[in-house]
């Protein structure tokens, strides 16, 4: 009996490492406030190895403060933030991340760097300021680029591309460390439709063919509901979480929740806006 009972332990232990390990984002009970102003309130939300998911909701929702709260640029106030299985406060494995800020989209266009530049300091943070580059390292570079459809433009200077050629050396560059997720923040902001629409493609091709985990914010409903797998409602607080394809169906009641009075979301294309 005490064999087949530690036998059992063991099982049920391995079993539970087994989905620990699977979960790359966990939010448990998160609350966070600037001041005497609640952003985030109760959010539970967990993202697994291999899912694409988007988060959506208004101007001021707390989305750009979850993911600083997942990066490590805020602590909750309340609640539990894990990667990887281990409590953001302890994370160390800052390379297993790619991150695409909201930013990138008014990058400096007179900044004296080439594509291939760019790219390669995305392996800064994994190799340290003072180590030079390898052969190897420089090969990586160069596939990276060569993932996102860049590879003509490798010595192009960054600011000669166009919104979306740029957008895709920012997700090279956040590629180049081969991270286990990627998070990309409002990433088609000021690109237009068709570069819009590439951009997602190059995504989906990330997602389905190299197995990558993505948490996309972004306020394109319509591409959201098109491209990702799961989707994350926020307004402070949580009003879905769940399949993509549920949301579809239930958008109108989700978003009028979410947005505090009636939504219609017109779609054209991959373009979406909200209307109250």
């Amino acid at each position: 009996m005490e064999g087949r009972h530690g036998k059992a332990y063991f099982a049920i232990a391995a079993f539970s490492m087994a989905v620990v390990m699977d979960t790359i984002l966990e939010l448990r009970g998160v609350h966070f406030a600037y001041g005497s102003q609640p952003v985030l309130e109760g959010i539970d939300l967990s993202l697994k190895r291999g899912e694409f998911l988007g988060l959506v909701g208004p101007n001021g929702s707390g989305k750009s403060t979850l993911i600083q709260l997942t990066l490590g640029g805020l602590s909750p106030d309340q609640g539990e933030v894990d990667l990887f299985g281990t409590p953001q406060r302890r994370f160390r494995e800052w390379s297993r991340i790619g991150y695409v800020s909201q930013k990138a989209n008014s990058f400096n266009l007179g900044f004296p760097a080439t594509v291939r530049e760019v790219v390669a300091s995305g392996l800064y943070g994994k190799l340290g300021l003072f180590r030079r580059m390898t052969r190897k390292n420089w090969e990586r570079v160069l596939q990276a680029i060569e993932q996102v459809g860049l590879t003509p433009y490798t010595d192009r200077n960054i600011g000669r591309l166009s919104g979306g050629q740029q957008q895709r050396a920012f997700i090279a560059r956040a590629l180049v460390s081969d991270p286990d997720l990627l998070i990309l923040d409002e990433p088609t902001v000021g690109v237009d439709a068709h570069s819009s629409e590439q951009f997602y493609d190059l995504l989906l091709n990330l997602h389905r063919e190299k197995g990558l985990t993505l948490l996309l914010v972004s306020h394109d409903i319509g591409a959201i509901t098109t491209y990702v797998d799961r989707i994350a409602c926020l307004n402070k607080q949580l009003f879905f979480h769940g399949k993509s394809d549920e949301f579809s169906l239930r958008s109108q009641e989700i978003l009028t929740k979410a947005y505090g009075h009636k939504v219609t979301v017109l779609e054209h294309g991959h373009q979406s806006c909200s209307i109250g």
